[in-house]
């Protein structure tokens, strides 16, 4: 089987790439808009997945595709549409696409797959709705499409979720949020997400099905403050500092947003943001107060994945901000 993985020099899409090429009988490619390097570079294909006939000619011959590809609400909403026209003229290969929890937007409880989706969480939620209808028609036009909804996703090389939980943890911005903390988790181990596609690619069929969802999230992923807790106790950044609703809303006014703005301005002029305090984003607010929780007992039933479990998922987190 030959899989072509579109944003493979992500997070997400390096550790799908390496799961595949660790599968006996498959042949992996991972595409991207930045040039591979080392030993697998002959298997990467530099690629903007928004031009058509590029697209095409990287489709060509695959069996599958996985849609790794985040960006702009632009990117991730015409970059579907245009992948699943470019799969129709290419045989319709199987598609897996990686969406997003994002897409239930402010539910609350428990949430399985055939729960409604929501658009009142901002651009990010229904840009990935719009792409995950492309996959829909896709699939009832004759393709064979599967859809993933993560969590929150984790692992040592997790830009949010570890690194700048760390930072955050360690400058005591974030602690104890109290009732802004209350909200789950959701968190998933970067492995078991590019697991899951493994699995995915076993899946049966039968022509005309609509695309298989699946929610992915650790069964016993906690609430933020414990994880807050936690991480802050494995990293050492204690005494764990209390923090009221009011100082987190004017840690995002006063430096979320401006630090934001200033991280784009420099890449836009090709300077090194990395120096730039990581800001907090206001969106996580809320998101931190969301009494959301996936039930991913689909993944374990019927793709037969077996989540990383969070005593695991805190250790690998520790381990690695440990060396940021």
């Amino acid at each position: 089987m030959r899989v072509l993985v579109l944003g493979g020099a992500g997070f997400v899409g390096r550790a799908v790439v390496q799961a595949l090429r660790e599968q006996a009988g498959v042949q992996a490619f991972s595409a991207s808009r930045r040039a591979g390097s080392g030993a697998a570079a002959a298997q990467h294909h530099v690629l903007d997945a928004r031009k058509p006939d590029a697209l095409r000619a990287a489709l060509h011959g695959m069996d599958a595709v996985v849609n790794c590809v985040t960006g702009d609400a632009a990117t991730i909403t015409e970059g579907a549409r245009r992948l699943t026209e470019a799969c129709t003229g290419a045989g319709r290969p199987l598609l897996v696409h990686l969406s997003t929890m994002s897409v239930y937007g402010s539910t609350q409880g428990w949430v399985d797959e055939a729960t409604p989706l929501r658009t009142d969480l901002g651009w990010y939620g229904q840009a990935k709705i719009a792409a995950e209808q492309s996959v829909v028609a896709y699939a009832h036009s004759g393709g064979r499409a599967v859809l993933l909804r993560p969590g929150c996703v984790t692992g040592a090389d997790s830009p949010l979720w570890v690194g700048r939980i760390a930072h955050w943890l360690r400058a005591g911005r974030l602690g104890d949020l109290g009732a802004g903390g209350d909200g789950w988790s959701n968190l998933v181990d970067v492995a078991d997400v590019a697991c899951a596609v493994v699995l995915a690619l076993r899946l049966p069929w039968t022509p005309g099905e609509a695309p298989r969802a699946f929610n992915l999230a650790a069964p016993d992923s906690p609430r933020w403050n414990r994880y807050f807790m936690d991480f802050a106790i494995a990293l050492q950044a204690v005494p764990v500092r209390r923090i009221s609703a009011r100082r987190l809303a004017l840690d995002v006014a006063l430096l979320g947003v401006p630090l934001k703005v200033a991280e784009r301005l420099m890449r836009r002029l090709r300077l090194d943001s990395n120096a730039l305090p990581p800001g907090i984003p206001p969106s996580l607010i809320p998101f931190w107060q969301q009494e959301i929780r996936l039930d991913s007992r689909a993944a374990s039933h019927d793709l037969g994945l077996q989540f990383t479990p969070y005593t695991s998922l805190l250790a690998t987190a520790s381990g690695a901000a440990a060396h940021l």
